[in-house]
């Protein structure tokens, strides 16, 4: 049996202060014709640099479109519908991950190119080939398995350091599980003989990943509360948005990550993406039955940063919600099945109750 692996990647990343001024140049390539879709305050701080680099490369704005705030189906179509009559030639999605998600959706349908720009780095969203839906009072809907990764990624340091604080905090929290799902996956792949397995180079980068949360991230949250953009800084938004979304998107989520969906489907949960993944990467590692130190140092880092550790933190959600969270993780979830072995409800219940004991 011939064993596939496979590695996708956007077509270039560019990372750096004034990093937004090679849109037009290195978007040019694509045509002479963009829809800008965003929030309201990204397109705010990022939109005139947008407006200057498009218009100096002879790029007119077919589009421009500042009002998601959500990534839901409705939002999707609508901005769909706009631009059928545009005649865009590449999409620009600017701002978080719910803007940058639906522009990607956005191009998807309309069979053009994407170009993501983030202005904060609570998500590793702008590089991925998927899109997260959730509904219009935001419960975690599903997945869009996008064909393609954005053509260009454009990570403008100089925008993101000035983002608040509580950003970067939660990007550290979703990159958290990166290194734990990608070795359950590989795990999954390599005992099930289901699916390609993940290159060396995947798994390096969830293992680099990881060493940069653990080397950098506390220096860097201190550093940007005390307003320096620091080589720490560039490190960790390096870390989130590259390293742990092209190690994430050639393996894939697990626990963690499906744990997450449950919990959200529930409704009885508070608190962004990144703060309860970091929540359900503790559970996954106490789950996996890894060494008390290892759970230790990830719940020292967390508290250190201010991420949740404990149910309380995100909610606290009754039990019968739990249980319902936890069935879906195990029975329905995508993520789930890339555990290396059929999740029992009773287990993962376990080691969620050994996480709020403080084991």
């Amino acid at each position: 049996m011939v064993v596939m692996r496979k590695m996708v990647m956007p077509s270039l990343y560019l990372q750096g202060k004034g990093a937004i001024y090679y849109l037009g140049q290195k978007a040019l390539p694509l045509g002479d014709k963009a829809y800008v879709i965003g929030g309201t305050t990204a397109l705010e701080v990022a939109g005139e640099r947008i407006r200057r680099s498009l218009s100096s490369n002879g790029i007119e704005i077919v589009g421009w479109n500042d009002s998601v705030k959500e990534c839901t189906h409705n939002t999707i179509n609508r901005l769909v519908d706009e631009g059928k009559h545009m005649k865009a030639h590449f999409v620009v999605g600017v701002g978080g991950g719910k803007a940058i998600d639906t522009a990607k959706a956005v191009a998807w349908k309309l069979k053009l190119p994407a170009i993501s720009i983030g202005t904060q780095c609570a998500t590793n969203a702008d590089a991925a080939a998927e899109s997260v839906v959730h509904t219009d009072d935001h419960r975690f809907l599903e997945v869009l398995m996008l064909p393609f990764n954005p053509v260009l990624v454009i990570e403008d340091t100089e925008i993101i350091s000035k983002a608040p604080v509580k950003y970067i905090v939660r990007g550290m929290g979703d990159a958290l599980s990166t290194k734990f799902e990608a070795d359950a996956y590989a795990r999954a792949r390599e005992r099930r003989k289901d699916g390609a397995v993940p290159p060396a180079a995947a798994l390096a980068l969830a293992g680099a990943c990881h060493r940069i949360l653990m080397e950098h991230g506390l220096r860097a949250v201190q550093d940007l509360r005390n307003g320096i953009h620091s080589h720490d800084v560039d490190e960790i938004i390096e870390a989130v948005k590259l390293s742990s979304a092209m190690a994430f998107e050639n393996t894939g989520g697990a626990l963690a990550h499906a744990l997450h969906n449950g919990l959200k489907k529930t409704g009885q949960v508070s608190g962004e993406h990144g703060e309860i993944v970091a929540y359900t990467t503790i559970v996954q590692t106490v789950y996996e039955q890894r060494s008390k130190e290892e759970v230790r140092q990830l719940v020292s880092w967390c508290d250190k940063l201010g991420l949740p550790t404990k149910l309380k933190a995100i909610g606290n959600p009754s039990k019968a919600a739990l249980r319902l969270a936890v069935e879906h993780a195990c029975d329905r979830d995508r993520d789930g099945r890339n555990m290396p072995e059929r999740m029992k409800h009773a287990d993962v219940m376990n080691a969620i109750d050994l996480v709020e004991r403080g084991i």
